[in-house]
Parts: C-alpha cells; structure tokens; sequence
C-alpha cells in the first residue's frame, strides 16, 4: 500500500484525505489545528507531529493552506518538506497562493532537486466533500502523468494547463471571475430584498435565465433559498470573506504585472473589504449581503473604480 503525507486538514483537505485513503492509499496528515486533526484521525488519517514525520518515505506530499506565506514555509522552509522527501516523491500544492509564489517553490523545488507540481481546484467545500473537483495543474511535462494519477480519486476534471506558474494563473482568472459573481449575487439579493421580491422566487427565475451562475445556484445569499448554502446556516464559513479577498487581491496583483486592467474586481475586493472590518472576516463570503444592505457600503465600490 502506498503512503502520502496530506498537509493541512481544514475544510477542503479532510474530506480530500479520505477520498485518497478510500482510494487505497495510507495517509499522514499535518495540521496545526488539534480540531482539524481530530476529524482527520476520525477518517482514519495518521497524524503527525511534525511535518518531517509525516515526510519520510511517501509517495507523494499534498498540502491544500490558507495563504502562498505558509506553503512555501511548510514545503520549502528549513525544516519543511523539501528538505525531508526522497528525490523521486511527487509534491503537488492545491492551494491558491498567486503566480509569484508558484515562481518562487518552481525555483525551490529545481534548487533542491524535487519535483513540484502546482494544482490549485475550484469546485468549493462541496466539490471536495464529492470528489468533483477541477485541478489546475501547472508543472513540467514529465511529471504530467503522474501526477494526473495521484490528483485522479479527487476530482472530476483534472487539466494540464501548462508549465510552471499556469495553473496559478488559471485559477487567478477562474477566481477572479467567481469572486465578483458573488459580490454581485449579494448586491443583486439585497436589492430583491428591497424591492419587495421573494427570494425564492427569484431564484427559480434567475437560475433558468441570464443571471445564473454557479456561486448563486450553490451559494446563494439569500437565507433559506438554498438549504445547504452557507446562508442557511447562519453564514456559517465554507469559504471564508478574507479568504475570497485575498484570492481577488491575487487578481490584482496579476493585473498590474501585466499591465491589464480589472476594475471589477477591485470593485469586489472594496466590498469585501469593507464587509471584513465591519466583522465578516471569517463569516462565508456570501455574508457580505449582509453589510450591503448598509446604504454607507455604496460609495465603497464606487471609490475603487473612479
């Protein structure tokens, strides 16, 4: 039976962890949350002290972390897991951490002679609770097959955007694109409200015409219009407001390197933004309808784009 090391066990990396136990192989698993462990050992996952533990003799490292500054502190640290694999251990990152970190581990990984792969997903918590994720996966081409097989009992659609740094880019793009979706599906739902509309309603409407989309028909803002959406439960966080800003700064910062402008996005992050000091940090990002039924939000967005 083969062996994995699984580093972070949060709300996407648990469930991703089992499906690789299910799919035969023996996982260890890091987290610095004794929560997150707990429900990980529940799986059947073996926890780890230390990432060096966890390390030694695997085929393969997955991480999935909050932020690019703790990947490339847990893969390319001086004690992390570049430092602690064999030559020949595939390494595959499906966090989101922005093109200038890929850059970054891509010359770590060279340096230290591993082999890195980046393959960041979209398809949310529920996605990975049904292993229909899609992985974006960025590395050299030698590498492609292989990891395509680890990635395989994860998701539904895994696709080889290209070399180092491309599947960053990819899922810049993709979250560009959703993070403004739900900016204006929270607008779009707090306008309903005022105008009188019946949320529900609406939706069955939306949904069957030019306004849908995908963050709107899962994660609806509306309370009680999709029961299994994070405002059905108290805004309960599936994917957290501060991490939605981060992935729209990301954006940005894409945008500026290149010279292309993205005013809408920067219009989502001002909202965001503002929602995250008015306490939505860590509430779902489909919370922020509830700072936009604040008239003061208005001029937020506005600011952003004069």
């Amino acid at each position: 039976m083969k062996t994995i090391a699984w580093i972070g066990l949060g709300f996407m990396g648990n469930p991703m962890s089992k499906h690789m136990m299910n799919a035969g192989y023996t996982v260890r698993g890091v987290d610095i949350d004794p929560a997150a462990c707990e429900r990980a050992a529940q799986n059947g996952v073996q926890i780890c002290s230390s990432v060096a533990e966890a390390c030694q003799g695997v085929t393969a490292v997955f991480t999935m972390l909050p932020t690019g500054s703790e990947v490339k502190e847990v893969l390319a640290g001086p004690n992390g897991v570049f430092a602690n694999i064999d030559p020949g251990t595939v390494v595959i990152d499906c966090s989101t951490i922005g093109i200038e970190n890929a850059r970054s581990l891509h010359g770590s990984a060279r340096k230290a002679g591993r082999i890195f792969a980046e393959a960041p997903v979209s398809g949310g918590t529920e996605g990975a609770i049904a292993a229909t994720l899609t992985f974006m996966v960025g590395c050299e081409d030698a590498h492609v097959d292989r990891v395509k097989a680890l990635l395989s009992p994860l998701g539904a659609y895994v696709a080889h955007v290209g070399g180092p740094e491309a599947g960053q880019a990819a899922k810049v793009v993709n979250n560009l694109i959703m993070g403004v979706c739900v900016a204006v599906n929270c607008e779009a739902t707090a306008l309903a409200e005022r105008l009188g509309l019946n949320l529900k309603a609406f939706f069955e409407i939306a949904i069957r015409s030019t306004a849908d989309n995908w963050t709107f028909r899962v994660w609806n803002p509306g309370v009680g219009v999709v029961p299994s959406a994070p405002a059905s439960k108290d805004y309960q966080a599936g994917f957290k407001t501060w991490l939605l800003a981060k992935d729209l700064t990301l954006a940005m910062d894409a945008g500026r390197e290149v010279g292309t402008t993205i005013a809408t996005a920067e219009a989502a992050h001002a909202l965001l933004q503002q929602h995250m000091e008015n306490g939505g940090a860590d509430l779902d990002a489909t919370s922020l309808v509830l700072s936009l039924k604040t008239p003061a939000v208005t001029g937020v967005a506005q600011k952003a784009i004069a």
